[in-house]
């Protein structure tokens, strides 16, 4: 396998695609027309050996495999393809630039339409990832799941058998571990709260931006960010948090969680196998404590998607490569710690979360008109980015005597988001 290093070493990953329709089975139907090269462009430096295992193993399903160039580009990945894809030689299974959601029509410029919307989404999970007018572009390379990692053997000492369905169970639940065990509750991650941002999604559903807009209302009671920020000042005002939430760092919070000294922490399933790694307890995660039409939510997000450069000479090749790659016999959903987006290749402990919990996309396709509008109203109240406001609940909420109340707080917000939305009508 050649591999070609084009950058600094990379945090996040992958590869994917999978042909459908019409095309999938051009790709696959006979072996013998799958051959040649082709050139995979991944922000990953850190899978040698598992690429040389699907390397290999895509090759002994299609023999007539020369050879696939691996190319992996730097830190800034959304950057370095920008500025290959003002050429026609930016690889043949390319990551499309998260930033070009910003305008989704030139997907069509740069990469193969992959089916219609309505068609594909019988045979995958999330497939409006990159897509425009009723038509796919990428997909998924692997869909993570976002919620509350946890200790059991915590949740066990503590006698709590069943995992918490609202704020008011987590708040118990959190005390109950505080008084029996010992353990801090939950760590709030404080550098790092954005994350909280995909879970919007599950506390408000997927149309949760359109509903803001026009009601031209965001920070009253079960309001999504507000159901958030709830969260998060009733376990910091109750001592539920650890004590220096600003020094105490993940990778430090991380290993005191499989020590059994942290019970949980906000966090997506690509980081139950490493802490498990580090932990003699089961390691699992739950969903948000919150229900929607009865059922809590599977919160599903793509850590990046992936197309097939339009101006390929072996689109053929590169799409086998590519539905073979999402197959979770190839290991990378394994290794990313999710799931693949194929449905028909979900396990059966993958197709009963989907079928107890409502399937919620931590980033829900949304119409571009509503998402300007909903990014300009939340910059002008100066929620654009939710870290800023949820650092403030922490330090509301640990520093009552140095901040105003969490409720004018609150009722400010309100005010600013009903004045922008109302200056956007």
């Amino acid at each position: 396998m050649k591999k070609i290093y084009l950058g600094l070493t990379v945090a996040a990953a992958t590869l994917f695609l999978a042909a459908c329709g019409s095309s999938n089975k051009e790709a696959t139907k006979e072996s013998d027309q799958v051959s040649g090269e082709f050139t995979v462009v991944t922000n990953r430096t850190d899978a040698d050996k598992l690429y040389d295992q699907i390397e290999k193993d895509f090759k002994k399903k299609y023999p007539e495999i020369k050879d696939i160039k691996w190319e992996s580009a730097g830190t800034d990945y959304d950057q370095y393809i920008a500025n290959r894809m003002n050429t026609e030689d930016y690889g043949d299974v390319v990551f499309i630039p998260f930033s070009m959601a910003g305008k989704p029509e030139d997907y069509s410029k740069y990469f193969e339409e992959l089916g219609t919307v309505k068609a594909m989404e019988k045979d995958y999970l999330d497939v409006t990832e990159a897509d425009y007018d009723g038509k796919a572009y990428g997909l998924p390379t692997v869909l993570n799941s976002l919620g509350l990692v946890y200790n059991e053997a915590v949740f066990k000492k503590a006698g709590i058998d069943k995992l918490p369905q609202s704020t008011e169970e987590l708040i118990a639940d959190a005390k109950t571990i505080k008084e029996k065990t010992g353990a801090i509750p939950f760590y709030t991650n404080y550098q790092r709260l954005a994350v909280w941002a995909g879970a919007l999604s599950s506390y408000g559903g997927e149309d949760f931006k359109k509903e803001m807009v026009e009601s031209k209302s965001a920070f009253k009671e079960g309001q999504p960010i507000r159901e958030v920020m709830d969260v998060i000042y009733q376990l910091a005002k109750a001592g539920l948090i650890e004590k220096d939430p600003v020094t105490l760092e993940t990778q430090q919070a991380q290993q005191q969680l499989a020590d059994g000294k942290i019970a949980m922490l906000m966090s997506g399933s690509q980081d139950v196998a490493p802490l498990q790694k580090l932990s003699k307890n089961t390691i699992n995660i739950m969903p948000f404590p919150h229900l929607l039409d009865g059922k809590t939510s599977l919160a599903l997000g793509a850590p990046s998607v992936i197309g097939i450069n339009k101006h390929s000479k072996n689109k053929v090749a590169a799409k086998a490569f590519l539905d073979f790659f999402i197959d979770p016999a190839s290991g990378f959903a394994k290794d990313m710690g999710g799931m693949t987006p194929v449905k028909a290749k979900l396990d059966d402990t993958e197709q009963k979360a989907i079928k107890d919990n409502n399937v919620i996309l931590t980033a829900p396709a949304t119409d571009p008109a509503i998402e300007a509008k909903y990014t300009a109203i939340a910059n002008e109240v100066g929620v654009g980015r939710l870290t800023d406001v949820l650092q403030k609940t922490v330090n509301i909420a640990l520093y009552p005597d140095q901040n105003e109340s969490y409720q004018d707080y609150v009722n400010s917000l309100e005010k600013k988001w009903e004045a922008a939305a109302k200056a956007h009508e």
